[in-house]
């Protein structure tokens, strides 16, 4: 059976995040502190080869399961700037992300693999790091585009690299928090 997953990052005023955040924070918290999400963490983090199918458990992110909640959430947020959608079909789309960035650069994105609730302090104070985790130079870019590639099974990665900075950095510009989430619309 085949779905289409995105990946969400909606900027968010600072009134929404103090709102839903501490619900959707809760969410994140109880979904890291599960046992076999903490031990494949842990394997993903040290190196270990996660196959495809073992790191897609891993980047399913809670805030997904909850999609009324997103909804409410997202529905405050109005037009608080640019946001992204990036989707994948028959994988989420962090998937791709993950495999092809490695865990070293992915420990550099805030949040669980994607599924993300910042305030605006947040949001600026990450911002280095989240430019930095994207930082690639073309051979670095080629071989995590190759990488996503096969994790997806896809040859089409629209905004899959190219989507956060842009929004983090319009999000931190106009004083905004960020709510972002990998769903299943």
């Amino acid at each position: 059976m085949s779905y289409q997953a995105t990946w969400f990052l909606i900027p968010a005023p600072a009134a929404a995040v103090e709102r839903h955040g501490p619900r959707l924070r809760a969410l994140l918290d109880a979904h890291a502190a599960e046992p076999g999400n903490r031990a494949l963490r842990r394997r993903w983090e040290a190196g270990e080869h996660l196959a495809p199918d073992e790191l897609e458990g891993l980047v399913a992110g809670p805030l997904g399961a909850d999609p009324d909640g997103l909804y409410a959430a997202w529905e405050e947020c109005g037009r608080a700037g640019p946001c992204a959608a990036v989707p994948a079909r028959s994988r989420y789309p962090v998937l791709g992300l993950a495999h092809g960035l490695g865990p070293r650069r992915t420990a550099g994105l805030p949040g669980w693999f994607g599924d993300v609730v910042l305030t605006p302090e947040e949001v600026r104070a990450s911002l280095p790091a989240v430019e930095a985790v994207f930082a690639l130079d073309t051979a670095e870019r080629r071989a995590a585009e190759d990488r996503a590639r096969e994790a997806l099974r896809t040859d089409d990665l629209a905004g899959l690299f190219d989507a956060a900075v842009p929004v983090w950095r319009a999000a931190a510009g106009a004083g905004h928090g960020l709510i972002g989430a990998q769903l299943v619309p």
